[in-house]
């Protein structure tokens, strides 16, 4: 089995992985009958027309009449065994926009628009290139930092006295042997050589990449590249590692505490996926004080100053605890803002809890392709923080307008495989219940893998069932989310780690 070198993918790639739809295990669809299906009657073919982001969007469409798609659905049903229950109490989201088949590819941060970026973001502030190794001078300001925290000038949540005492000893060492200065590196957006190393240090491929700082807690610039465009890295112990995916991140402040997010603290601390005209939830009020709709505010404009307005759009804000990582203790909330790519004015629909595609179930050499993800964090200060990793380019339009199933046959689909799915899980002995929620259904895009290869997909019509998944255990309950992903042309399950 492939296995994933965690330092290849650093520290910009920190979501979740969440377990995907353990639906019947199937071959790749016939991708040749999906596209004569999306053709349909009445449909507009289009071939190889230009799907650039800002392009002219065709008329807006009533799908709702069109298929009888309901702004609401809600509904109950059992799975295969009595320990489980499906709840569906969700709106239906759908576009105005004809969803289209696009042909889309992995790409890279260009040198273009990284400097696009930069512009926008960093501005005339001063930025220095990350340098290997310390000196006395930078040593001797984490020093000065420490000790504030030692001596209780500063605090920080997740670090006590007793810590920063270790810390202060172990730099003094270092002291004694660093040099006095670096030489100072400017910064100018430009993108860089850097070398990707692994565990033994030695160098086994390159990258371009962009590591840029005001200062060791001011504002960070990063971008790193496809590796090596795309080639196999071989490991001396026959693992194979092959990464689709360019990162970007930019924070005007770094080093909070709160970016310290995981899934399983569900299970103690509630989280709450909230629209813009929601109140802040009683558990959070204590904590925060920024209102969903101020978020989505902030969001927007965040977007907009990243030149990224038209190309992405807020898709759904999460409130979420962040907590001191020592002993799991509540330390406040914070908002993250997912974002999703617009093609011809339709959203691509957000990935949930899953990292990245895995195609190594059928070919351990195949490479892997991270889905797209913009993510913003906003946590009632004036920090701004923005997250874009694996950007796509979209290509030609393989269908333009796709005629797509009746709402009641993916209804079907959807009451015929949620038991299975949840039965598989429920049957371990020492789950006691098991009841799934299914809080929002969109009608949207989602990429596949396209027909005999991996370095082109499509993106196709798809209906994304999101839910939230509560076990209760002989060990304790646990709270987790899944989603079930519906190709809304010929009714097939697709599986986001396979790709069909």
């Amino acid at each position: 089995m492939k296995r994933i070198i965690v330092c290849l993918l650093a520290c910009l790639l920190l979501a979740a992985c969440q377990p995907t739809p353990e639906v019947d295990a199937v071959r790749q669809k016939n991708q040749d009958a999906m596209i004569e299906m999306a053709r349909g009657e009445g449909t507009d073919t289009v071939e190889n027309q230009n799907a650039a982001e800002g392009e002219k969007a065709l008329p807006t469409l009533d799908y709702r009449t069109m298929y009888g798609i309901p702004e609401h659905l809600t509904e109950e049903f059992p799975g295969l065994s009595d320990k489980v229950k499906i709840v569906v109490d969700a709106d239906v989201n759908v576009p105005d926009q004809p969803l289209p088949i696009v042909r889309a590819v992995p790409t890279d941060f260009s040198q273009e628009r990284v400097r696009d970026l930069w512009n926008r973001l960093v501005g005339d502030r001063v930025m220095y290139l990350r340098q290997d190794g310390e000196s006395k001078e930078t040593i001797q300001k984490s020093i000065e930092f420490w000790m504030q925290i030692q001596s209780g000038e500063l605090v920080k949540d997740m670090y006590d006295p007793e810590e920063a005492a270790e810390r202060i000893e172990a730099l003094k060492k270092k002291y004694a042997d660093a040099p006095d200065t670096l030489p100072t590196e400017y910064a100018d957006g430009t993108l860089v050589i850097g070398e990707m190393k692994d565990e033994h240090g030695k160098v086994v491929a390159h990258r371009t990449e962009l590591q840029a700082y005001e200062s060791q807690y001011g504002a960070r610039f990063n971008v790193q590249n496809n590796y090596d465009l795309q080639e196999t890295i071989l490991e001396s112990d026959g693992a194979i590692c092959v990464i689709k995916s360019a990162a970007f991140r930019y924070e005007s402040e770094n080093g909070n505490a709160f970016d310290y997010l995981d899934n399983n603290l569900r299970n103690e601390y509630p989280f709450f996926y909230l629209n813009a005209d929601d109140p802040i939830p009683d558990a959070a009020k204590d904590y925060i004080q920024i209102t969903p709709a101020e978020v989505y505010a902030r969001a927007e404009a965040l977007l907009k100053k990243a030149g990224l307005d038209g190309q992405f759009a807020v898709y759904e804000v999460l409130l979420y605890p962040y907590v001191d990582p020592r002993n799991d203790s509540l330390s406040g909330y914070s908002y993250k803002v997912y974002c999703t790519r617009l093609v011809n004015g339709v959203p691509v629909c957000k990935m949930q809890g899953l990292q990245m595609n895995l195609y190594s179930m059928e070919d351990m050499m195949a490479p892997e392709w991270i889905y797209e993800q913009v993510e913003i964090d906003v946590d009632g200060t004036d920090r701004e923080a923005i997250w874009w990793w694996s950007p796509i380019e979209t290509q030609e339009v393989i269908q333009a307008d796709c005629h797509l199933l009746p709402f009641s046959e993916i209804q079907s689909v959807m009451e015929s495989r949620l038991p299975m799915l949840l039965n598989r899980r429920a049957s371990w002995e020492s789950v006691k219940s098991c009841t799934a929620s299914i809080r929002r259904i969109d009608l949207g895009l989602w990429r596949i893998r396209e027909k005999n290869t991996v370095e082109t997909g499509l993106l196709v019509p798809a209906y994304c069932f999101y839910m939230d998944l509560l076990y209760e255990q002989d060990f304790g309950n646990q709270n987790t989310t899944d989603i079930l992903i519906v190709n809304a042309v010929d009714g097939t399950v697709i599986d986001p780690w396979n790709g069909y």
